[in-house]
């Protein structure tokens, strides 16, 4: 994973981190359904935020769309 980082710019290297974390949260969701539980980290941690959980939703969509154009980018291929 480190290799991954290391090898990318800084914004491709932030777009990685985001969708991980947004991948694991959504095996978390999915996961809470067999549990019963709330386990949506983002929603335990921004209850009270419903527009600051939409952003970060947000920025992991487009931290996606960002990760798609990364073997295109110049400043990763240094």
């Amino acid at each position: 994973m480190m290799n991954a980082l290391h090898k990318c710019c800084s914004v491709h290297g932030v777009a990685y981190i985001l969708v991980l974390v947004g991948a694991l949260n959504w095996g978390l969701v999915a996961l809470s359904g067999y549990v019963d539980m709330n386990l949506n980290v983002v929603n335990l941690l921004l209850w009270s935020w419903p527009m600051v959980e939409q952003a970060v939703y947000l920025l992991v969509g487009l931290s996606a769309i960002a990760m798609l154009f990364q073997s295109s980018c110049k400043a990763c291929m240094k």
